[in-house]
């Protein structure tokens, strides 16, 4: 019987391991308790020196803020750096040139001829027009330094030393005068001449100079009609209308930057000043640095929000700190407190750019959020300090100090470093954009935490001293003329040791002696019994024993209600409604259908999400780029896709077995799901046009026939629009040894394929270069129009790498084996924002999961359960989840921003969470998980509350943005605010009484001891626990903390 009682006492395994973990949970607590503690202490003892050198630390910290710059490179600032599609990029780049930049206009019927034109833009005034604003230009001229650049001296040329064009007005070799001789216009009025000629110039499928015409590319939103006598071979369709007509302009490779910033400027300001002139056109304009000025007008166009959002908070601090009297009141510590945060803001930026991190329009967003979780801080601190003050009012200022540093000092802390380490851990991001954004957040939040314990401390220290000295706020040189106030600390410092408890006492309007003794209320009555503002009648007195000495109890005041240090209306409606509400079944089960309801709406979502970032949601809204993206989005993006080019390297074409490959890739390329082989079959092939023109001028030589060398459009073309190309059938493929002889007599009839050709090149007579053979070659291609296709980016850019792969795998594996990368590869400018839209999804799910991961080895430090730590992370997590649900509902798109938001939201969710977890496993109450889970949310839920309406608050200016993206930042943000207070405040209080963790045993730890009160439910160090005796009664209870964000955590 005794060995079955001893093995029943035994405690399992688990028990064992849950109880050291406590252990060791509340001995890390101990430790960092006391060492806040000791920091709050020490700038209590030295407030200007600490207040001077944090100064000093933000103002070496702003430093970096000479490494300042904008980024708004999209190619930069969205895409993963160092991936395939950027490699080939960069060497199609090196080799066949960057291009110098490009400039385009799109021309459509002005709406104030709507009734006659409709949408047709195929009119005489109309391209009447567009020749003018073409002839102003090329007219356009800019200065480097002392040479003059005019349009000859910058475009991108042909063979022959000529600009080159490829646009509308090409049909009529960019003249004016030849445009009116063919419609037999008139050089004064835009409306005579003969539209038919119109109609006829925009069906030819070659330019004047016999380059193809890409007709798709040039007209937008076409409609085709029947043809009612068509030539013989000719289609009997013709294109009819156009919504939209086109013009281009490209510059040459080597231009100097500065010569093309110029023209940028002065073209942009023509098109904006034509636009408003003409008549009969409307123009829709972008020029090559378009974007990236737009993205970057994107920043500074909303910089005032911030401005904006500090006054907010300003008037948010100062009316939560303020009191109806002129000595109480802490109207300058709210202001100090809003400059802490600034200076956390000005150092946090400054470091992040000193390692190299550009300003983008993402990090605009942040100081909305960080200025709100600065200024909930100083909430805290200051709601915590009263309560210290209402349970120690005898203690000394370094006292109050210590103790409120090594109690709310500890949670303000742990919280702030979960919020960086879930930040920090988006810095593993492959976009530049988020892992920038990481690096500032986490940043902030670091200087945010030190501002905090260093300047906002010590200036709540100097509030104190001034309030001791009853000297007035906002004015600290004038002294109140009425008596102290009861609960001004009467001493700085804490008193040496074996130095009496009330050795010293001072009288009304004297300084404080610099040691801890307080006087007893009956040495202040006459002077206090006045101030009915805090009641001093009405608080009793309790005798004190001096501890060091023999003699009579001295008068001491006992600790302060809650009531009588400050009323909390809030507090009572969760303690009185709200909690008891959350007690009973049906508000239970009222939760758990709300969220069941909309978890299940969010799995719902996911899938149907879309992605991608659109440029209209990176340019403000009144920007000339909208008009612009709209036209592409309504008529050209609907009809062609991208155009695309097949890289042939390191291999020479002459050998007829590589032409065959060659043309086995083209037919792989065709036969691809994404690429449109009808309007690729207009772009023009130098290898099949070569071997077309051997085999119709050149019958005496015999093409070798193998079962490649045929030409894959002949089967591919389909459609009304096949009908207006018609490839032609080839016997073979070339023999070597005519290949480069009729090569070069080929390229003196198509000049425009040298473009696509690539040369080795030996020394000649004279020392000339001599072109030898060909080393790298190219195609043309086209994909399928995009559409709607919001995940087309993505899909294409798969079903591209399997073509790559299977072609170099199939056909040049040999080649492959000696080249120092693969001989095949596609190149689209897009390709490299596709990588990004890939990687999206994986890249969401890694940091959300490793961020989790993170705030839950945070919460170690402050949880000594490790189910509590679990709810902690599964609540982190939700509120990522439930974003998907927002943005399905509000139709946002998954891209970037998206992931940055589920960054911050990760973030910011700890701290609406923690607290109410961090009291209820320190709560005993009556014993039950319902009557724990109530307290735990009477004394913390309003602090949780008033914060996030705080945070709410700062963030409301985003919704008045310019910008789409700073929009969708403030719909987020939002949403991750109220489902961070929903889970927080009802999702798990509702599961905490139904699954929630056992109280921690007491007495774990040698150097943690309960503090007495409601079933010992704090753990303070026992040192400061004696040194905090002498001042409280044995009956004491535990003190509540009300108010702030932070509220839960009980004050010592």
């Amino acid at each position: 019987m005794g060995e079955q009682t001893s093995n029943s006492g035994e405690a399992s395994c688990p028990t064992r391991c849950s109880d050291g973990y406590s252990r060791a949970v509340l001995t890390v607590q101990g430790k960092i308790s006391r060492a806040t503690g000791a920091v709050g202490a020490y700038v209590a003892r030295r407030p200007v020196l600490v207040i001077s050198l944090s100064i000093l630390a933000t103002a070496a910290a702003a430093a970096g803020w000479a490494r300042f710059k904008i980024e708004s490179a999209t190619d930069v600032l969205w895409v993963p750096q160092d991936t395939k599609p950027q490699r080939d990029e960069d060497w199609v780049k090196t080799i066949y040139g960057a291009g110098g930049g490009y400039a385009q206009f799109f021309a459509t019927v002005n709406p104030k001829q709507k009734s006659a034109y409709g949408d047709n833009a195929l009119q005489l005034p109309i391209f009447w027009e567009m020749f003018q604003v073409d002839a102003a230009v090329r007219n356009i001229t800019v200065m480097d330094g002392d040479k003059k650049y005019g349009w000859e001296q910058i475009c991108t040329t042909k063979f022959d030393g000529s600009c080159k064009y490829s646009s509308s007005l090409h049909l009529w070799n960019m003249s004016f005068s030849t445009f009116l001789a063919a419609v037999n216009g008139s050089a004064t009025d835009p409306t005579a001449g003969n539209r038919d000629a119109v109609i006829g110039a925009v069906n030819q499928i070659r330019f004047p100079d016999n380059t193809p015409v890409s007709t798709l590319s040039i007209f937008g939103g076409i409609s085709l009609s029947p043809l009612p006598n068509p030539p013989p071979g000719a289609p009997d369709l013709y294109m009819s209308a156009a919504r939209v007509v086109s013009m281009s302009y490209s510059m040459r490779d080597g231009v100097p930057d500065a010569v093309l910033k110029n023209w940028y400027k002065e073209y942009i300001n023509l098109l904006k000043a034509r636009t408003e002139q003409l008549q009969h056109a409307s123009l829709a304009y972008l020029a090559g640095n378009s974007v990236e000025l737009e993205i970057g007008n994107s920043v500074t166009a909303d910089l005032y929000l911030i401005v904006i959002a500090v006054l907010i908070f300003i008037l948010v601090a100062v009316v939560g700190m303020s009191r109806f009297h002129l000595v109480a009141t802490r109207s300058s510590l709210a202001l100090l407190g809003v400059v802490s945060a600034i200076m956390a803001l000005v150092a946090g930026y400054g470091l992040a750019m000193l390692f190299g991190c550009p300003f983008t329009t993402l990090a605009e967003t942040l100081p909305f959020v960080l200025l709100g979780l600065s200024i909930d801080c100083m909430f805290i601190l200051s709601k915590a300090y009263d309560h210290v003050v209402a349970g120690a009012p005898a203690a000394s200022l370094e006292e109050r100090f210590r103790s409120l540093m090594s109690s709310a000092g500890t949670s303000v802390v742990v919280t702030l470093l979960a919020s960086a380490v879930a930040f920090a851990l988006g810095a593993i991001s492959e976009l530049p954009s988020v892992r920038w954004f990481s690096v500032y957040a986490t940043m902030g939040v670091v200087c945010i935490l030190v501002a905090t314990m260093t300047f906002l401390v010590g200036v709540m220290v100097l509030t104190e001293r001034r309030i001791a000295r009853n000297r007035l706020d906002c004015c600290c040189c004038a002294t109140s003329g009425g008596p102290p106030l009861p609960t001004a600390a009467r001493a700085f410092l804490a008193a040496p040791a074996g130095a009496g408890c009330c050795a010293n006492t001072v009288q009304p309007g004297m300084a404080p002696p610099n040691h801890m003794c307080a006087p007893s209320r009956a040495a202040v009555a006459e002077s206090a019994e006045q101030v009915s503002d805090f009641k001093t009648s009405a608080v009793p007195v309790v005798a004190c024993q001096d501890p060091t000495r023999g003699g009579s109890p001295r008068q001491h005041p006992a600790p302060l209600s809650d009531e009588e240090a400050e009323p909390n209306l809030m507090k009572k409606l969760f303690s009185r409604y709200y909690a008891p509400f959350l007690t009973k079944w049906y508000g239970k089960v009222f939760v758990l259908a709300i969220f069941t309801g909309w978890i299940v709406l969010s799995g719902v979502g996911i899938p149907k999400l879309k992605l991608g970032q659109p440029l209209s949601e990176l340019a403000p809204d009144t920007s000339y780029l909208q008009d612009y993206v709209k036209v592409m989005d309504d008529t050209f993006n609907k009809q062609i896709g991208s155009p695309t080019g097949l890289y042939f390297r390191w291999l020479d074409p002459a050998p007829p077995a590589q032409q065959e490959r060659m043309l086995r890739a083209l037919t792989a390329v065709l036969d691809c799901p994404y690429t449109n082989a009808t309007i690729s079959a207009f772009q023009g092939n130098w290898l099949l046009d070569f071997i077309e023109w051997v085999q119709s001028n050149h019958p005496e030589v015999t093409l070798e026939a193998l079962p490649g060398c045929v030409n894959p459009f002949v089967t591919r073309t389909s459609g009304d629009l096949g009908k207006f190309v018609s490839p032609k059938p080839i016997k073979g493929c070339i023999p070597e040894k005519y290949f480069y002889p009729l090569l070069d007599k080929f390229l003196d009839v198509s000049r425009g394929y040298r473009d696509d050709l690539q040369w080795v090149y030996v020394p000649g007579n004279n020392g000339s270069r001599v072109p030898s053979f060909l080393w790298s070659h190219r195609f043309p291609a086209v994909h399928t129009a995009e559409g709607d296709n919001d995940a087309y980016s993505k899909d294409s850019l798969k079903a591209v790498k399997e073509v790559e792969r299977e072609v170099n795998q199939a056909y040049f594996a040999a080649a492959n084996a000696d080249t120092p990368d693969d001989v095949f590869f596609m190149y689209n400018g897009n390709y490299i924002y596709g990588e990004g839209d890939a990687i999206m999804a994986s890249m969401t799910t890694e940091y959300v999961l490793l961020a989790v991961a993170g705030v839950g080895l945070v919460l170690t430090l402050t949880l000594p359960s490790v189910r509590a730590v679990v709810m902690m992370m599964i609540a982190v997590g939700m509120v990522d989840f439930f974003l998907f649900g927002e943005m399905f509902i509000l139709n946002i798109r998954f891209n970037q921003v998206s992931i940055i938001n589920m960054i911050m939201a990760t973030g910011l969710s700890v701290d609406y969470s923690v607290y109410f977890a961090q009291r209820f496993v320190a709560v005993t109450a009556d014993g039950t998980l319902n009557g724990r889970m109530a307290m735990a949310l009477s004394d913390t839920g309003s602090a949780v509350f008033v914060g996030g309406l705080t945070a709410l608050a700062g963030t409301i200016p985003l919704a008045f943005a310019s910008s789409t993206i700073l929009r969708t930042f403030f719909a987020l943000i939002f949403g991750t605010i109220c489902f961070a207070l929903l889970i927080g405040l009802m999702l798990m209080p509702v599961v905490f009484s139904l699954v929630g963790p056992p109280p921690p045993k007491q007495g774990a730890d040698e150097s943690v001891a309960p503090a007495g009160g409601k079933g010992g439910d704090e753990f303070v160090p026992q040192k400061q626990q004696q040194q905090l005796q002498q001042f409280q009664a044995p009956q004491q209870q535990s003190l509540e903390m009300g108010g702030g964000r932070k509220g839960g955590v009980d004050m010592v």
